[in-house]
């Protein structure tokens, strides 16, 4: 992996637990761009519970490519106003 490139995750079936208000918009899957080079299950389940406030019962995580940091510093991917 270069210097700027870090994991892009793809997080699949994601079991949350169902006693949520509006469980039917919480997302099934969902790809990362993770700001780390290395990552962890641990890590990662973390986020995705902090990210949508809520707990999950299972999901799995594989690294399925890398993403470039085109090192704007208005959006952790880069974007195309650089």
């Amino acid at each position: 992996m270069k210097e700027n490139e870090f994991p892009l995750l793809k997080i699949t079936n994601i079991n949350w637990d169902p006693d949520h208000e509006e469980f039917e918009k919480l997302p099934k899957k969902l790809e990362l761009k993770w700001d780390k080079k290395n990552w962890t299950f641990d890590e990662v389940s973390n986020w995705v519970s902090k990210q949508f406030d809520w707990i999950f019962d299972s999901l799995n995580i594989n690294q399925v490519g890398v993403w470039e940091d085109s090192g704007c510093s208005c959006c952790a991917g880069g974007c195309s106003c650089c």
